[in-house]
Formats: C-alpha cells, sequence, structure tokens
C-alpha cells in the first residue's frame, strides 16, 4: 500500500496511523486483526504441506477466490484495506482491477485517492489524464502528490518540479514522506541531488527512510550502504525498514544482507523480508521459512503492545508477500489451504489473495 498511510495508534515499532489523519511511512502488511476468535481457531494445526502444485482446475476455481478477495476489499470501509487493495490491483490484476482503482480516484478519505492516483500513473492509463489533471489542484496534498505522479506517468511533465518543492518545503513531514515515495518511482536519475539535499535538510528519522529509499531505488550507492549497514541491526525496528527498502530496489548489492538476515535473525519479520528480498533477485532460498510462516502461530508473549493475534496477521501477511516474490508454483497449493482457512482474518485473506495471483502471473508468463 502507499507508504504514508495506516489507521490509527501504533505497532510495535511504532508505526502509527489514523483514518482521519495521515501519518508517517508504515510497513506493507496490515497490522491488525478485529477479535481474539480467529486466533484461537487458527492457533491448532499450524504444520502446512510445503510444496503442492494445483490442478488446472483448481488453479481456475483458486484464482477467481483470489480476484473475490481483491474487489470485496477494494469496497472496503477500512481505509487501510481498501488502498491495499488498490495496490494488489495494480500489481496482479490490473484488467480487473481498473474499475475499482478509477472508481476511488475521487474518494473522500485522500489516502484512497492517492493510492488510485499512483496506480492509475503506474499503469499509463493516459484516458484518464482529464480525471488526474482536477486532481492535481486538489486542497490536499498527498491527493495532489499522487496526481503530479500519474501526470508524470502519463507524459505530462510540466509539473514534475512540484514533487521537489513539497518534499523541500512543506511542513508537514507526511507530505514530505509521500514526495519522497512518488521521485523515487519515477525513476529519474536526475533526481539524486535533489534527494540528497532533502536528506541532508530533513529531521524526521521516517522521512530520511523515505527518501534513503527513493535514493536506492535510482541505485545512489551512498543510500544502498546505508540501508545495508542498518539491515545488520539487531534491532528490528531499524533492520526490517531497511530490509524493506532494499527489497523495494531490487539492487543485487543486498543479497548477501538477505541471505545473512535469512538465517540470523531472531525475529520472523526479519527473516521474511530477507526472503522477500531474495524472492525479488530470483534467489527461492526463502521459500520453505515463508511457507512455515503463512500458518505461524506461535507469537511473542512478551512484546509489549503487540498483541499475539496482531503479530500473527503481520506474520502471516509477510509470509505471503515473500511467497510472491519468489514465485514458485508448488506454494499454490499451501496458499490455497491458508486462505480457505476458517477464521483467516481480512487483511491475511487480501496478502494471499495478492500471491496466489502474482505466482500464476508469473506461472502463465514463463509458460508461454
Amino acid at each position: 500500500m502507499p507508504k504514508a498511510f495506516e489507521r490509527s495508534g501504533t505497532d510495535s515499532a511504532g508505526r502509527p496511523g489514523s483514518t482521519s489523519k495521515i501519518p508517517p511511512r508504515v510497513s506493507r502488511p496490515p497490522l491488525m486483526l478485529t477479535a481474539l476468535t480467529p486466533f484461537v481457531a487458527l492457533a491448532a494445526g499450524c504444520m502446512p504441506e510445503l510444496r503442492r502444485p494445483l490442478s488446472v482446475d483448481e488453479m481456475h476455481g483458486i484464482r477467481g477466490q483470489a480476484i473475490q478477495v481483491l474487489k470485496q476489499a477494494a469496497t472496503s470501509e477500512d481505509p487501510v484495506l481498501r488502498m491495499q487493495a488498490i495496490e494488489a490491483f495494480q500489481e496482479v490484476a490490473p484488467e480487473e482491477g481498473l474499475p475499482y482503482i478509477v472508481d476511488s480516484i475521487d474518494n473522500g478519505y485522500a489516502g484512497i485517492s492517492f493510492a488510485s492516483l499512483m496506480a492509475i500513473g503506474t499503469l499509463h492509463e493516459k484516458r484518464y489524464i482529464e480525471k488526474v489533471r482536477v486532481r492535481a489542484e486538489d486542497s490536499d496534498a498527498h491527493v495532489r502528490i499522487g496526481a503530479l505522479y500519474a501526470l508524470h506517468r502519463m507524459g505530462d511533465q510540466k509539473r514534475t518540479s512540484e514533487l521537489g518543492e513539497l518534499l523541500l518545503t512543506n511542513a508537514d513531514p507526511r507530505v514530505r514522506a509521500n514526495a519522497a515515495l512518488a521521485i523515487g518511482r519515477l525513476g529519474e536519475k536526475g533526481s539524486i541531488k535533489l534527494l540528497r539535499t532533502a536528506s541532508q535538510k530533513e529531521k524526521k528519522d521516517f522521512v530520511k527512510i523515505q527518501i534513503r529509499e527513493a535514493l536506492a531505488m535510482l541505485h545512489d550507492e551512498r543510500a544502498t550502504d546505508e540501508l545495508v549497514f542498518a539491515a545488520h541491526s539487531a534491532a528490528a525496528a531499524q533492520a526490517i525498514p531497511a530490509l524493506m527498502c532494499l527489497a523495494a530496489s531490487k539492487n543485487d548489492r543486498a543479497e548477501e544482507v538477505f541471505r545473512h538476515r535469512l538465517h540470523h535473525a531472531d525475529q520472523p519479520e526479519i527473516r521474511l523480508e530477507a526472503a522477500r528480498g531474495l524472492g525479488l533477485l530470483g534467489n527461492n532460498q526463502g521459500y520453505d521459512i515463508a511457507v512455515r510462516h503463512l500458518f505461524f502461530c506461535s507469537p511473542d508473549r512478551n512484546r509489549k503492545d503487540d498483541p499475539p493475534q496482531q503479530q500473527i496477521a503481520r506474520v502471516r501477511s509477510l509470509a505471503a508477500l515473500a511467497l510472491e516474490a519468489i514465485g514458485d508454483p508448488d506454494a499454490l497449493g499451501p496458499l490455497k489451504e491458508a486462505l480457505e482457512r476458517e477464521g483467516q482474518v481480512e487483511s491475511v485473506r487480501l496478502s494471499i489473495a495478492r500471491a496466489v495471483l502474482g505466482i500464476m502471473n508469473r506461472t502463465r508468463a514463463t509458460a508461454r
């Protein structure tokens, strides 16, 4: 999901969120379960079958299920779930998701509008350029950022410099973080100097992390070095965001740190981010770890301000995203089992559905 939006409160890593405000960058996996009952129901029978390819009929059925999960999430009253669904549609099912993406551009919640504009720009859907131009005049800076990004991707670059102005001068650090996110995703190496200038003057750590990710996506060596150093940290609050940023940059230089953290970390979140990073580089070493954690049911009950059911949802979602990155069709069987398991919460179902569709897309592309 667009990373500057999440729900109210904080998790164990201090990631804030709100449905009435737009807080700083957060991790992509959902953080909350809605009740304790699903946790109790899922506590039994946690050992999965690690590899099971699906028959043609099963694949047809699970694809339909996965699309339906995304559609339900894209119309949810939960803005976080809806944003995640929009990004998932953009990444793994743009044809089916386009009507939902377009419908959300004018949503009254800025985070949903931002997510939709980023998606429509990424998909180069020029037929909606006039709709985007209207949103570029929005009073909300986050919405304007999404619109400016989309306009640039659609070939209208007259106002792209406004992203730099928002990054350097806006008083709201959340706006600065989203501006850095958009600049990084545009992939213009000419933005490195701008991002370095912003990093030097920035005071907020979460904005610095987003700027560093943007620089790493542009293959800036200094930023990559800083992220690799942070990824080795024993503190999850430092290591996890760094691993996420390195994964987003798909930089081969990160492979060594991904391998190390996969095998030398106490927290499952760190190992799963490493598995995902390796998967994005074409390495499947994290496959077994990811499948096992897809059925995770042994949270650390001593974590302060991080309830067991919250840990379960987060870890299972990270496991699904790692399997999507790895792309092994043998994971479709375990993913099907996890998707259909009674009591599975919607945020986890969404991550699983996205993984199913991503793996199937890759399998079809390989078969051609």
